[in-house]
């Protein structure tokens, strides 16, 4: 099949890996897949001259045009494709084409028949990346759609009175994302680590403050971030922590040696559409507390393979930190059990359900 898989960028985050992931295994396949992005993104509907929206437009195309047409972070065997809008008359003709993005969905949704039978992958509840209406508007689109976790299926259908393929779930890359060593002994001092984003969503608060109680308690352990710059706000929040471990954009090699850095590794999120990085710090043999969002009831089991503690609530987040700290047999057993278990979720798996699929439909 000639497949062809619509991004409105190629920036590092999970969305985006996870879509570039299935790329690659549906290439090495034996289909013929395209990873298509713009070189200038709009999403349906926006014109070019909102100038509330220019500067930061004009900023992401001189990046685009700098680093080209290749991504440095991902080893992408799939086509490559930047056009310079997702007009139609860029796209090429094919038997599969997906949007990946509510934005997106739009341009897919106008394209011809001859761009194929077409999909939208949902893998989060976008009304946080769009004004509400638009967003809802997408999901009753006549397109075929696929979600990655029980709860946005469920919220899909129900709320949309729509169908969905799914749940499809993400797999866990086991080449990069892997135990380093034997055994899962706590370092010292013993090291807590988070992803550090800025959506309010993402609860990095909630997080800090978390690790900020179980400190009181155990003063020396060590706060490990990764992901963006800390900004102001952030810095005076963690401003009586000793010392903190921060790494900017980590990726390949280096993320996986920090996830094998860590003895805790908490996820405090308010809402996940999936929510990767949990299986990947498993699969590296850390511990994890998080919260129950997205696709955690679907690769965890509570108590056993993680501590889970409803989203925004920052006590029982912290007690669940407390308690493994606390606790070292305890702590050793959930990082084995986790580990062991995520082994199953598998990138083959999901791309053999998603051929399937696809198969199916033409």
């Amino acid at each position: 099949m000639d497949i062809s898989f619509i991004l409105p960028a190629i920036n590092i985050s999970g969305g985006v890996r996870s879509m570039l992931q299935l790329a690659n295994r549906l290439q090495d396949k034996g289909h013929n897949v395209s990873v298509i992005y713009p070189l200038i993104f709009m999403p349906s509907g926006e014109k070019w001259y909102d100038f509330r929206k220019l500067a930061k437009r004009t900023k992401e195309t001189i990046d685009n045009l700098k680093c080209g047409n290749r991504i440095d972070w991902f080893n992408l065997k799939a086509n490559l494709i930047r056009v310079p809008t997702l007009a139609e008359r860029y796209i090429p003709k094919g038997d599969i084409i997906v949007a990946t993005w509510w934005a997106n969905a739009y341009h897919v949704n106008s394209y011809g028949t001859d761009k194929g039978k077409k999909f939208y992958f949902i893998r989060h509840y976008e009304v946080w990346g769009g004004p509400e209406k638009l967003v809802n508007k997408t999901y009753t689109l006549p397109l075929h759609k696929i979600v990655t976790s029980t709860w946005l299926k469920n919220l899909i259908e129900k709320k949309f009175n729509v169908s969905t393929f799914g749940p499809m779930p993400n797999g866990v890359n086991f080449n990069l994302f892997y135990r380093e060593k034997e055994g899962f002994k706590y370092h010292s001092p013993k090291r807590v680590g988070m992803l550090y984003r800025t959506y309010k969503w993402k609860g990095l608060r909630d997080g800090l403050k978390a690790f900020l109680i179980a400190k009181r308690k155990h003063p020396n352990i060590k706060l490990v971030l990764f992901g963006k710059k800390l900004t102001s706000d952030d810095i005076k929040i963690i401003k009586d922590i000793d010392s903190v471990e921060m790494h900017l954009w980590p990726h390949k090699e280096k993320l996986r040696e920090i996830y094998n850095s860590l003895d805790i590794f908490v996820f405090p999120s308010h809402c996940e559409g999936f929510g990767n990085p949990p299986m990947e710090a498993m699969a590296c043999g850390a511990a994890c507390v998080t919260t129950n969002v997205g696709a955690i009831p679907d690769y965890t089991i509570p108590g056993k393979t993680a501590l889970v503690s409803a989203p925004k609530r920052v006590e029982l987040l912290a007690q669940n930190i407390i308690n493994l700290l606390e606790n070292e047999k305890k702590r050793e057993q959930i990082a084995k059990n986790g580990y062991n278990h995520i082994k199953q979720f598998t990138w083959d798996n999901t791309v053999n359900q998603l051929e399937n699929i696809f198969k199916k439909c033409i």
